[in-house]
């Protein structure tokens, strides 16, 4: 059989070029696209210019779209020669010293789209590990760095709003002998944008103090459906010529040339390729999830038939975890699993925020950290904030847009859908919120309650919808709202060795245990669930209850969705894809159980 992969590690965008469509064809069938380096397990500069790469992430922001030459003619002033090229896939026009752009005739140009994409935010080690084993490519590290470096070949293909001429037909480029004339004018750019922005500014990454990276991803394709903060992998020319970084911008007259960017506005749109790459995509791929342990083709008995036993693994550790208490275990189980799976008009389906109270904070200060250290060792992406008053005050959760830059300023909310945000409410001490921190936690019961993050655009506010599973972990019932509150019951004899059970249960989850739960969380997700015709034991409960009910305690169409999604999720874990008699029995069970605690609280503290 024909090894395809040896070809991609050949090709050029010249070569994909005279024959778009048998490339992207080959590139389709090839059975293992981690022979394609993967710029997340890869450093750029190991990596020639114009390779073939890949990088994994999710969309950040949006820029307006570039204009470039998609078609121009060279002349060569030494043979006389003309030839006609072509600027898609790239930045640069890579010319020889004696040739020369013709920009009178011949001359197309065209638009590309232009998108930020950053690491997946959140993204847990053990997730992360799995991805650098299976796609580091050792070799690459052996060979010299053959990455263009600037020279005076390096002449730009992409126009700007303010770059133009006498000619307006024409399209004035920045050439390397411009700005070769210029050195001195460079060491002063440098300089000053140095002291304007910084690496962190550049970056832009959502998740504070979490390693990541980031790529400038030029799309040709149409992509209407694509959106902020999907996950992508995107396929495409890898551009690092260091000519591309802001810094490297020639002095303008203002007179002549009026600037339409400021300075700033341009080191952060164009910064050093070394810092962020650029990728030409030759294909987006869309990713409903991103754990490494996923098949591409998921089969749905197969997930149905092994979730029993994954299940009972969880519940065993949650159990103990949960200083014994089963009922907080089921819960958390449900939580762990669930997903935005409706959204109509209003409506939105699936959402299950678990808020679990009466932590044993006075006997293990550190409960709900040493709780969330495990819980990420079982989910792909997840994040901890505790809410402390200097976070609130302090952090920037919702995005906004800064009109200085022309961007969009990641927040903490800027999440990809799966996320489990973790807030530990048991930080929190006395202080006072000032208007930031107020702002925060309405963003976060806005998010919680409604499942869309607010971004700030200064002079008005636009919502996003996001799919982002939060669980609060605190004293009393949190400040924040909830869908499912349910307070701890821990044994007192687990109270006692809480320490030795999480020894206890890092022994007991070995990696095979680790990765069964890890690939039945992820994959109880993609389950398609169907609600039987036959629910008749659903509607005749739902009478009784309503009659049984009283003015003090009514039973309402919320009560009946709330079962509904909790049975949706009882169903799925236990590896069924409908609703049957058994799982709605358990469901209202584990609800009548719950609600007797929140009528009968007992303080783990005293």
């Amino acid at each position: 059989m024909h090894d395809f992969g040896s070809d991609f590690e050949l090709i050029t965008p010249e070569l994909w070029l005279s024959n778009e469509d048998t490339w992207r064809e080959k590139l389709l069938r090839l059975p293992d696209w981690c022979k394609i380096p993967l710029l997340n397990c890869n450093a750029s500069h190991n990596l020639p210019d114009s390779s073939l790469v890949r990088f994994r992430g999710m969309v950040q922001d949006m820029h307006n779209p570039e204009f470039y030459f998609e078609q121009f003619e060279i002349y060569n002033s030494a043979t006389n020669e003309i030839k006609n090229k072509s600027g898609k896939y790239r930045d640069t026009a890579n010319i020889m010293e004696n040739e020369k752009i013709n920009y009178t005739e011949n001359l197309k140009s065209a638009q590309r789209q232009t998108i930020v994409v950053v690491s997946i935010p959140g993204l847990n080690d053990w997730a992360q590990q799995l991805e650098d084993e299976k796609n580091h490519l050792g070799h690459l590290e052996q060979q010299p760095n053959t990455s263009k470096r600037l020279s005076s070949s390096s002449t730009k293909l992409k126009r700007s709003y303010d770059e133009t001429d006498e000619d307006l037909d024409a399209m004035d480029v920045v050439e390397a002998e411009t700005v070769h004339n210029k050195e001195p004018r460079i060491a002063e750019t440098i300089n000053n944008t140095s002291n304007i922005v910084s690496r962190e500014h550049l970056l832009n990454f959502p998740l504070p103090d979490v390693q990541s990276k980031s790529c400038i991803v030029k799309i040709y394709d149409e992509n209407d459906d694509l959106k902020l903060n999907d996950m992508i992998e995107v396929v495409g020319f890898l551009s690092v010529d260091p000519a591309l970084s802001g810094e490297f911008q020639t002095e303008k007259d203002t007179l002549l040339d009026p600037e339409i960017e400021n300075e700033v506005e341009s080191v952060t749109h164009n910064p050093p390729p070394s810092l962020v790459p650029r990728l030409h995509a030759v294909y987006v791929k869309k990713l409903q999830h991103c754990n490494p342990l996923i098949p591409e083709k998921v089969d749905q008995d197969g997930v149905l038939k092994g979730a029993i036993v994954a299940r009972e693994h969880l519940l065993k550790a949650l159990t103990e975890l949960l200083l014994g208490d089963k009922l907080a275990a089921e819960y958390l189980i449900c939580h762990l699993i669930a997903c935005i799976y409706l959204r109509q008009d209003t409506l939105t389906l699936g959402q299950f925020c678990l808020n679990i109270s009466n932590l044993p904070t006075q006997r293990y200060p550190n409960y709900a950290r040493q709780l969330y250290d495990v819980i990420k060792q079982f989910v792909t992406k997840s994040y901890y904030l505790p809410l402390t008053i200097e976070n609130l005050n302090t952090l920037s959760l919702l995005p906004k847009k800064d009109y200085d830059c022309n961007r969009l300023t990641s927040g903490v909310l800027q999440l990809s859908k799966d996320t489990h945000l973790v807030l530990d409410e048991t930080k929190m001490e006395q202080g006072t919120l000032d208007a930031t921190g107020v702002n925060n936690i309405s963003a976060i019961g806005h998010m919680i309650k409604n499942q869309k993050v607010e971004y700030d655009f200064k002079y008005y506010k636009m919502e996003f919808e996001s799919d982002i599973s939060v669980l609060i972990l605190s004293e009393g019932k949190s400040l924040l709202p909830s869908d499912y509150h349910c307070p701890l019951r821990p044994e007192e004899s687990s109270l006692k060795i809480f320490e030795a059970i999480v020894e206890a249960a890092t022994y007991y989850l070995k990696e095979g245990i680790m990765n069964t739960i890890r690939t039945y969380l992820t994959h109880i997700k993609l389950v398609k669930y169907t609600i039987s015709e036959d629910l008749q034991f659903v509607e005749d409960d739902f009478i009784e209850m309503r009659s049984k009910s009283d003015s003090q305690n009514p039973i309402t169409a919320d009560d009946l969705h709330r079962l509904l999604v909790l049975a949706r999720l009882v169903s799925l874990s236990r590896g069924y894809d409908t609703l049957n008699k058994e799982c709605w029995n358990i469901t209202k069970t584990m609800e009548e159980e719950r609600l007797y605690r929140l009528k009968n609280r007992i303080s783990t503290n005293l």
